[in-house]
């Protein structure tokens, strides 16, 4: 399989990690970036080719991903259809822009393109993303298992109907931030109760992952597992009252609906 990255970042490094490690010498990865210094630090299997030179190198890339920031799409979108069109190339195109549309991609690059939309999230850095994408309908079912193959390298992958991507958004792509915030004010909350920093900030992120991954293994709602830590007049349910008083779930669900208000406004503006 061949991949071109346009976009050397921390999500375009990390994609290229991911897709080495689980696929090593049976995948070739080609990557550019408009800032040249980039690419001498990029590293991760990466041939540092430009667009223009893929025929050169002998590369035909099965998917190419725009890993750019939402302002950059519009510019990049030229470039890739005069290469795909001067170089009789038929690939893949997938966005990880927030905000940008299937339709607003198409317009640059044909009706006739093929396009992927995906929202991933920084966890992909080590491994441990959440990427929910969505395909033009012209895609077929061989374009699902390549976008499959490559986000599955960096984590967990869904389909979903892109008419929720910005919901998704706001749960998966701006979630990591929100889960940061509750990480340092639970580890804040230890110091204001005796604790150093260190050990309040290890006790706060293992009880987090540890949290988390009850509700993965177990399948079971998260209200059922909140329950079996609370005893009759105990301290967690002393706690959730201080919580629940302060506002705390309502805070994280407005949190979520803004975010996704947010990209939903961006995909507007394109």
């Amino acid at each position: 399989m061949n991949i071109a990255i346009i976009g050397i970042g921390n999500m375009g490094k990390a994609i290229a990690a991911g897709l080495k490690k689980a696929y090593g010498a049976e995948i070739r990865i080609a990557g550019w970036d408009k800032f040249p210094e980039v690419m001498t630090e990029a590293g991760n299997g990466i041939e540092p080719i430009d667009p223009w030179g893929w025929q050169a190198a002998g590369f035909a890339p099965d998917a190419l991903i725009m890993a750019v920031k939402p302002g950059d799409v519009a510019g990049l979108l030229g470039v890739v259809s005069a290469v795909s069109h001067e170089h009789k190339l038929d690939f893949l195109v997938i966005s990880v822009a927030a905000g940008v549309s299937i339709s607003s991609i198409r317009k640059s690059v044909g009706d006739g393109a093929r396009v992927c939309r995906v929202m991933p999230n920084t966890p992909a850095l080590i491994g441990e993303g959440m990427s929910a994408y969505a395909l033009s309908e012209n895609c077929d079912p061989h374009d699902a298992r390549i976008v499959e193959q490559i986000f599955g390298a960096c984590g967990k992958v869904v389909s979903v109907s892109e008419s929720i991507m910005d919901a998704v958004t706001g749960v998966s792509g701006s979630g990591p931030a929100f889960v940061y915030s509750f990480i340092e004010a639970l580890s804040e909350g230890g110091v204001a109760a005796g604790l150093s920093y260190k050990v309040a900030q290890d006790l706060a992120v293992q009880t987090v992952i540890g949290a988390a991954m009850m509700v993965r293994q177990t399948g079971e709602h998260p209200s059922v597992l909140r329950s079996r830590v609370m005893s009759p007049g105990g301290t967690t349910v002393r706690g959730l009252q201080a919580l629940e008083s302060g506002g705390f779930r309502s805070a994280v669900m407005t949190a979520v609906t803004e975010a996704a208000a947010r990209s939903a406004q961006m995909s507007a503006e394109k």
